[in-house]
């Protein structure tokens, strides 16, 4: 019996010591959301502008390019759901904020609020981002423990990646993207057209639940004197080809109805605006850095 145990805890223990070793990973090594958290505490008495967003705002907006300080809090995969939450969380420590941006893309108001791709995600947003996330049951484990989020094989490829580029966080001070550089722009635009907007069609036309959440962010603006700016950024034409069209009409009559029915919001629809061509592009529907200067300077124009 002795050795039964001693060979169980000779097995155990390995195992025990790899496990911790991955949560202290996940809990100490900064990622995107323990940064971006970090950073605009530091900046809430500066910023006059604040994003919200997806990927496109993420990939898009550069806080840099605007006249008034701006902080990009988007993240890739980032939906109104958590901008909200993002928004409540923060809004009243900023003494000089005028404007927010709320990026519509094609996949904003549709989105359902735990997708099975984007599960993992909501762990993220209540530990490094101090959210209190109501989809996370009491009783689930993994809100406790990171290491239980990824499975080992996405967790190997993080731990390679921090080793090879010595960090996880591809934010800059400002939230920008620090790794969109034109010369990693996709080469094959038409394939990549056809298999993002593959993924990107839900098949769903029910915008209620996250037209709500953005009313409600435009309502508790009005009270606190912010403009609202949605924005549907740019995406390739390739991008716009492929997509439902009858959806893409709803998008921006329902984005129109909500700036014609608030006094604080404007609609910026740049989504098949012709003044950005390829070279603008870091693939069909994300915004190289070179695309992301021209539509950082067509926002900062409209909000100044």
């Amino acid at each position: 019996m002795n050795s039964f145990f001693k060979n169980a805890l000779l097995f155990t223990i390995p195992l025990l010591l790899v496990f911790i070793a991955i949560e202290c990973f996940y809990r100490y090594v900064p990622n995107n959301y323990s940064y971006k958290n970090k950073q605009i505490q530091t900046q809430y008495g500066n910023i006059e502008t604040l994003v919200f967003g997806d990927s496109h705002a993420f990939y898009g907006i550069d806080p840099k390019g605007f006249d008034r300080s701006t902080f990009n809090i988007s993240n890739v995969s980032q939906s109104i759901y958590f901008d909200k939450l993002l928004f409540e969380k923060h809004v009243d420590s900023f003494p000089k904020l005028k404007n927010i941006i709320l990026t519509v893309a094609y996949t904003t108001l549709s989105e359902v609020d735990d997708k099975l791709d984007l599960k993992w995600r909501k762990y993220f947003y209540k530990n490094h981002m101090g959210l209190t996330i109501p989809l996370i049951s009491k009783y689930d484990l993994k809100q406790h423990s990171l290491a239980l989020v990824h499975k080992l094989s996405k967790t190997i490829k993080y731990v390679r990646d921090y080793f090879k580029n010595g960090t996880l966080v591809t934010s800059d001070t400002h939230g920008f993207i620090t790794t969109n550089l034109v010369e990693n722009s996709t080469k094959d635009l038409d394939g990549f057209a056809k298999r993002v907007t593959i993924n990107h069609e839900d098949g769903l036309l029910d915008f209620t639940q996250n037209t709500k959440r953005i009313q409600e962010i435009i309502k508790q603006c009005q009270s606190r004197d912010i403009n609202v700016y949605l924005v549907s950024l740019p995406v390739n034409y390739r991008y716009v080809n492929l997509v439902n069209s009858k959806k893409v009409a709803k998008i921006y009559d329902t984005a129109d109805a909500l700036a014609l029915g608030n006094s604080n919001t404007t609609y910026i629809n740049l989504f098949e605006d012709n003044r950005f061509d390829d070279s603008d592009f870091f693939d069909a529907n994300h915004l190289n850095v070179k695309g992301a200067k021209k539509c950082t300077v067509i926002l900062n124009q409209i909000i100044q």
